[in-house]
């Protein structure tokens, strides 16, 4: 089974959606920020929120397929 712990899934509307582990909702947030900061021209900080949703928090994976997750409660 796929490990899920610690994963959430986060969106950045009109730039981005991905998955980020971390240990919390505020660590999500800063891990996703600072890649963003670094890796993307695009991307304010200012401007840009991330949503984020804990995929452990919503019963997204495949009882029957569990190496599935699926992310499109925040795409």
């Amino acid at each position: 089974m796929l490990d899920i712990t610690n994963l959430y899934a986060y969106r950045i509307e009109e730039l981005a959606v991905g998955i980020v582990k971390a240990e919390s909702y505020e660590d999500a947030r800063e891990k996703v920020k600072a890649a963003y900061l670094k890796h993307n021209d695009c991307f304010d900080s200012e401007r840009d929120f991330i949503e984020l949703e804990e995929i452990a928090e919503n019963d997204s994976w495949f009882s029957d397929n569990p190496d599935v997750v699926e992310v499109d409660e925040l795409i």
